[in-house]
């Protein structure tokens, strides 16, 4: 079996990853085309800054498995017509084996993410897992695999911290604004989406001494509801953003919306005593950046955070290198549990042997003998469970083997005597 990544990150621009952005229905679409190319199991996460899919090979020579990567490497190009976007077809990476799992470790502990130590993506991560088990796209590896990686995650942040010292895209994406405009005192804000990353912003701006915020989100439950805990909110549905544009001095756009929503055509003009301060955190991109050409528009994308962030870069890095050490030490256990598990399907198949000697055996005593039904309960099982014990000694000493090759070598020998398959 073996791991592998393929996707883009905020190593390249906004506008690449964009290119590359699934929609949940996007996701069940390309997980089940890879699956039925012979994908063992698949998760994908897709955010502003990262576009991944990670997805297990099963056993196979490894020419085969080479083959089979080509192949769900060159499908993921043409489902985003990579050939039409050479830029998106050189920004794409691919990781197998253990690089790929140590990489599904880092980005689950904010080590590969443009802010490192960042706490968002964890929840993202965690939930991307979570949707592809939900719909049964992953099973016991990548189910032990995500697990695992998000509990080393949960460790190391809660043991060296490191999100005390990086900031969060939200916490940077409005110090960004500040310094933009001068400061919040008197300063209206308006926050165009209400996922995840709108309800960050929205947290964060409840602190500061805005004047006012104003949010315009499709549904309306849950701003409604946040608005009723801050007497400085209020709601609008999405289409009257445009409108109430004049009165704003700031505007954060964070939906999920696929095309833009503000353009320059239908910007309006501004007085320079009242300049409008634009950040756009969505991916695909809402705004259009053409707003920056008209007096007095400012606008900017998320790729903004990269800068502002390398105040504190020493800082993480140095706690970086202790998150490694972490990491380290539960890739090993992963590895040796993956190792170990290979031979899963020889003790299921020992185990179905005894289960199917007892069967043939109890049915021919059962047809020679007269008993209760209690007593036939009681023979059963303890036929079932005297084969069992005959078995359970090789089983514990073959799970117990530190020697890979020696582990495969006694595996391929039980699963011929026993006639089952090793898998």
């Amino acid at each position: 079996m073996q791991v592998n990544v393929i996707g883009v990150d905020h190593c390249c621009a906004a506008a690449v990853r964009e290119k590359a952005a699934f929609t949940e229905s996007h996701m069940l679409d390309f997980s089940s085309i890879i699956m039925e190319l012979g994908a063992a199991e698949a998760v994908i996460l897709s955010t502003c800054n990262r576009s991944e899919v990670y997805y297990l090979l099963p056993e196979a020579a490894a020419d085969e498995q080479a083959a089979l990567r080509s192949q769900i490497q060159q499908t993921y190009l043409e489902y985003f017509q990579a050939a039409q976007n050479p830029e998106l077809a050189q920004a794409v990476h691919c990781l197998s084996g253990s690089a790929a799992v140590r990489h599904i470790f880092r980005v689950a502990a904010g080590l590969e993410s443009a802010i490192i130590g960042e706490d968002e993506i964890l929840r993202q991560l965690k939930r991307a897992y979570e949707f592809a088990h939900r719909f049964h796209n992953t099973d016991k590896v990548f189910n032990h695999l995500f697990q695992e990686a998000i509990k080393c995650a949960k460790e190391v942040k809660s043991s060296l911290k490191i999100s005390e010292i990086p900031l969060s895209p939200g916490y940077i994406g409005l110090k960004y604004l500040e310094e933009c405009c001068g400061g919040f005192a008197g300063k209206k804000l308006l926050l165009i989406g209400y996922g995840e990353i709108g309800q960050l912003f929205f947290r964060y701006a409840r602190e500061l001494p805005l004047a006012g915020i104003t949010i315009c989100n499709r549904s309306s439950e849950a701003p409604l509801a946040a608005c009723a805990e801050e007497p400085r909110a209020n709601y609008l549905p999405s289409g009257q953003a445009r409108e109430v544009l004049p009165q704003m001095d700031l505007v954060i756009t964070a939906t999920s919306c696929p095309h833009l929503i503000l353009r320059r055509e239908d910007m309006l003009p501004r007085s320079s005593e009242r300049p409008l301060y634009l950040l756009d955190m969505a991916i695909p991109r809402n705004i259009d950046e053409g707003l920056n050409s008209l007096p007095n528009y400012q606008v900017a994308n998320i790729d903004v955070l990269k800068d502002l962030s390398a105040r504190n870069e020493a800082s993480r890095r140095r706690l970086t290198l202790q998150a490694e050490q972490l990491i380290d030490r539960y890739i090993g256990d992963f590895d040796v549990w993956l190792a170990r598990s290979g031979q899963d399907g020889v003790i299921k198949s020992l185990n179905q042997s005894v289960d199917e000697i007892a069967a043939e055996h109890l049915k021919y005593l059962f047809q020679k003998i007269d008993v209760t039904e209690r007593e036939r309960t009681i023979i059963s099982r303890t036929m079932q469970s005297a084969l069992r014990k005959a078995v359970r000694n090789p089983i514990i000493s073959l799970k117990s083997m530190d020697d890979a090759d020696k582990r495969r070598h006694y595996s391929q020998v039980l699963s011929e005597l026993f006639n089952g398959t090793e898998e």
